[in-house]
């Protein structure tokens, strides 16, 4: 009995719901849905009520907010069809789960390092919590991701709390690990969470074991 509730519970609590969607680049979709949220949920959306839910990245200001974010960066067919024919209702699932930033209230203090479209799954975090140091590298974000994302960043994260690595202005990649051993002792951190690809996230998981840096990264292995 218990079986059959956890599986039909997430389809009990399916809707089709409003969505603004904002188009700052051809590679992003920033879609908007009512009612905020609190730190570190993932949600899942489609065009169809019952086939082909994508998971994503929950940005909040918290419970108390008018809208949450989704960051949809283009990399198949269904974040292209937001692109090319952006939708005026979605299908989502109002019973959202938990990423790996929902383990940050067991820390004082910490980073959030992020690359690209995974700042979706790490600001929350940073914008509910003033002890959450975040990284974010990338290229031309501000122009990539648009004012909204831009604007929830400089709003609620404090330029002593926040490195902004563009990639394109500063002529590279940085090297993370130097980034994160400096932040990691100025900022007094106790754990790092990483969202990354998958050579990033590995590169930074094995040089943080190896510079005794306490991490969680994107679990890979499914």
């Amino acid at each position: 009995m218990g079986m059959t509730t956890f599986i039909a519970l997430p389809w009990i609590c399916t809707r089709e719901v409003p969505v603004d969607i904002e188009l700052p680049s051809p590679k992003v979709a920033v879609v908007r849905f009512r009612r905020g949220m609190q730190q570190s949920l993932l949600g899942r959306i489609s065009r169809s009520a019952v086939k082909e839910y994508h998971a994503f990245g929950i940005i909040s200001e918290g419970t108390h907010a008018k809208y949450h974010y989704m960051i949809c960066g283009v990399q198949g067919d269904f974040t292209r069809s937001l692109v090319n024919d952006p939708p005026k209702t979605l299908w989502t699932r109002e019973l959202k789960f938990a990423g790996v930033s929902n383990t940050s209230t067991l820390y004082k203090r910490g980073i959030r390092i992020c690359t690209g479209t995974g700042i979706g799954a790490a600001l929350s975090t940073c914008i509910q919590s003033p002890h959450w140091y975040l990284i974010w590298i990338g290229s031309d974000q501000e122009k990539t991701f648009g004012p909204t994302i831009s604007g929830l960043i400089h709003r609620y994260v404090e330029p002593e709390r926040l490195l902004l690595w563009d990639s394109k202005l500063r002529g590279g990649r940085p090297d993370t690990m130097k980034l994160l051993r400096e932040v990691y002792a100025s900022w007094n951190a106790e754990v790092v969470f990483i969202t990354s690809n998958y050579i990033g996230n590995s590169e930074m998981m094995q040089g943080c074991k190896e510079a005794g840096i306490p991490c969680f990264g994107t679990l890979w292995d499914f």
